[in-house]
């Protein structure tokens, strides 16, 4: 069967058939084994790529970047235009349709992404938005087809634990039931309030210098959203209805699991003071020797999207632990907040291969919707 996907957007995985996804992992495997080799790859030489970030990146800015590059195009980093402050969407798609060749977006709005995508004569990459992340899901995939074989990602039960928000436990169980593995999410219900009185009275009293008494922080629920959840539960019994989906606060459901993933417990876009209550409420999900022991499965590997705060070795760390006057609590997060120093530097082979995946999958999607 013949698959071309010449000039249609990539904003969500269930977009695509799993069919189309396999073609996209295949893509980024062959061009992964030229860039190897060495070989010219600059087959859109006067095309441009529009990178526009509306949120702070490392690995999707990177990998837009020298995939762009790689493949011939001219590169344009935008994050500080005037679309949506003091032009509408559909004025500023007008002038990047008639520029650029194809746009990567990075945003919070997964509706200004949709917006965009209406009024865009181009294709656009979506490399973040509150609804998916998909150029990750590829990479994850790449990576465990590296890992596991290219054909034995079937039947296999990838994990994501901790905190999922509005956008990773969705985005894993959308690949996992396309790619025809089981998906468990394990997450924390405990309430706000639980967790608030968990803090010390100087803690509580920093964290309501950032989040005023009666406001709740918006991404505290992490239960996947009812509609999204119908999305994967529909995506499982249409493509992989011999496998599972689970969610579930039992720490217990990790047994069996051939692939486990997290995320840092704090918003990466909110000061480090505000990550207090998440501590607490997550504590319980950290990846370490002991979860890993539990899943009963000595070959099973970690892989994690990152940034990780696996050690407090930066300033937002740093910060963190001059918050927090507990000597068990600091050296607790000293080893690592989501993931212990120890289990990251383990498993760093398949977490460092998954952040080089990012720019050789975002290169695929970038060549096959390129005109």
């Amino acid at each position: 069967m013949t698959i071309s996907l010449k000039g249609r957007n990539f904003l969500a995985c269930e977009d695509f058939t799993p069919d189309e996804i396999r073609y996209l992992l295949d893509l980024a495997l062959k061009l992964k084994e030229e860039k190897k080799n060495k070989l010219d790859q600059r087959e859109f030489i006067g095309r441009n790529l529009l990178m526009l970030f509306q949120m702070n990146s490392t690995r999707t800015r990177c990998s837009f970047e020298t995939a762009g590059n790689d493949l011939g195009m001219g590169t344009t980093f935008l994050s500080n235009s005037h679309f949506g402050n003091t032009e509408t969407i559909k004025d500023s798609m007008r002038v990047f349709s008639s520029i650029y060749d194809v746009i990567g977006y990075r945003g919070a709005k997964h509706s200004d992404l949709l917006e965009m995508a209406k009024e865009s004569t181009i294709p656009i990459i979506n490399g973040y938005t509150d609804h998916q992340h998909p150029t990750q899901m590829l990479a994850d995939a790449m990576t465990l087809m590296e890992v596991w074989g290219k054909d034995n990602l079937k039947g296999k039960t990838i994990c994501f634990i901790g905190r999922g928000g509005a956008v990773n436990s969705f985005s894993y169980g959308v690949i996992a039931a396309l790619l025809g593995m089981n998906f468990t999410y394990i997450t924390s219900y405990m309430e706000y309030d639980e967790a608030l009185s968990m803090l010390s009275p100087a803690q509580l009293k920093l964290y309501r210098k950032f989040v005023p008494e009666g406001s709740v922080n918006e991404n505290w629920n992490t239960e996947m959203n009812p509609k999204k959840k119908k999305i994967v539960e529909d995506l499982f019994a249409k493509y992989s209805p011999e496998c599972k989906f689970i969610e579930t606060d039992d720490i217990e459901a990790i047994k069996g699991v051939d692939m486990i993933t997290t995320e840092n417990w704090g918003f990466f876009t909110d000061p480090v003071e505000t990550w207090l209550p998440g501590i607490f409420r997550f504590r319980p999900y950290q990846v370490n020797k002991e979860l890993l022991e539990k899943t009963g499965n000595p070959d099973v590997i970690v892989m994690h999207m990152l940034p990780s705060t696996h050690n407090m070795n930066h300033s937002s760390g740093q910060q963190l632990l001059k918050a927090i006057e507990d000597p068990k609590l600091r050296e607790f997060l000293k080893a690592g907040m989501e993931i212990t120093d120890e289990v990251f530097e383990e498993h760093s082979k398949y977490i460092f291969r998954e952040a080089e995946n990012r720019m050789h999958t975002i290169k695929a999607v970038m060549k096959a919707v390129t005109e």
